[in-house]
């Protein structure tokens, strides 16, 4: 699949479409959210927003007009509400590139899509750019939901409005980035009448880049403090491998920026299914080595521990040192 063919997969198109209406949307709630918008779930600073549950509504009531026949899991559980019902939702539905479907069946397949309304709450509140939405679909296990195999990925969108970009991957077709809103590759997409396609600036991702100086390693922390103080238990060691650390605020962006070369490595426990369904595709089609939580391959112990890596050695590095923490715990 070259660039130009991504916008043409079917389960791309519906990525985008939910990521366009999310989008719109953060712009939105962005210019008039208010402290009555913002409440906290457990831990003091583990945000959620009246944004984060419409946007989550609203792609709900997206995939289900476009795919009926497939279950969408999300991180609010909200209920469907139509773009229409919302400000502005005219116009975003006139730039929905997928028309609703026929019938009650979207296909001979059902597929499950894991949808993070707003990944980097915290820094939607507050004003800090790296927030995201996130968007993953697969083929359902039959079983246990949560540890199905990671073959089952098939195609997934990260895309982060205040940051310019778009991140997509399709299993087995590579991981791309597009350097702009989602509105603006919606628009490329869009009926040429008749013209030759427009070409698609689209950057294939591929990892770190040869030449590059320093290592880098991406990670993210807990709201509670038994979480935490686990999380900076092991970083003294895992450090004695990087010179630097980051700390974006959002799995779904540090995975992409995995992808990207950006960093060397991302690692983090306890996540959400939702939180890495799309940017751990990503990481896994730029070529990286993929650990999901609760899958036994890799380090073979199915813990709660998501790993990209642009080495299998520093993969098998950073899950060997929580392990060791795991059995000390023990």
């Amino acid at each position: 699949m070259d660039s130009a063919d991504i916008l043409a997969d079917p389960l791309l198109a519906l990525c985008r479409d939910a990521a366009h209406i999310a989008t719109a949307r953060m712009r939105h709630w962005r210019r008039q959210l208010s402290a009555a918008d913002v409440e906290a779930k457990g831990e003091r600073n583990n945000l959620v927003t009246a944004a984060d549950a419409e946007i989550e509504a609203l792609v709900r009531w997206y995939l289900a007009t476009r795919r009926p026949g497939d279950a969408m899991i999300g991180e609010e559980d909200a209920a469907a509400l139509p773009v229409t019902g919302v400000a502005g939702g005219e116009q975003i539905a006139a730039g929905l590139c997928v028309p609703p479907a026929d019938g009650a069946a979207a296909g001979p397949q059902s597929l499950d899509w894991h949808v993070d309304p707003i990944d980097g709450t915290v820094n939607f509140v507050r004003g800090i750019e790296d927030y995201s939405f996130s968007i993953g679909v697969r083929t359902p296990d039959p079983g246990d939901p949560d540890a199905a195999d990671p073959d089952t990925w098939l195609a997934g969108l990260v895309a982060g409005p205040e940051l310019g970009k778009v991140f997509l991957a399709r299993r087995g077709r590579g991981a791309w980035m597009f350097a702009g809103q989602v509105s603006d590759l919606q628009a490329i997409s869009g009926d040429s009448g008749g013209q030759p396609a427009p070409e698609v600036p689209l950057t294939r991702l591929r990892g770190r880049r040869p030449g590059q100086r320093g290592r880098l390693v991406a990670t993210g922390f807990g709201y509670g403090r038994a979480q935490r103080d686990q999380q900076f238990a092991v970083l003294p060691e895992i450090m004695e491998h990087f010179d630097d650390m980051r700390r974006a605020g959002s799995a779904a962006i540090d995975l992409c920026q995995a992808a990207a070369g950006r960093v060397d490595v991302y690692y983090e426990r306890r996540l959400g299914l939702y939180d890495y369904a799309a940017g751990a595709l990503i990481a896994e089609e730029a070529g990286l080595h993929v650990y999901r939580p609760s899958h036994h391959h890799g380090t073979g112990d199915g813990s709660d521990l998501c790993i990209a890596a642009g080495s299998l050695e520093d993969l098998e590095r950073i899950a060997a040192i929580h392990r060791r923490q795991r059995a000390a715990q023990h």
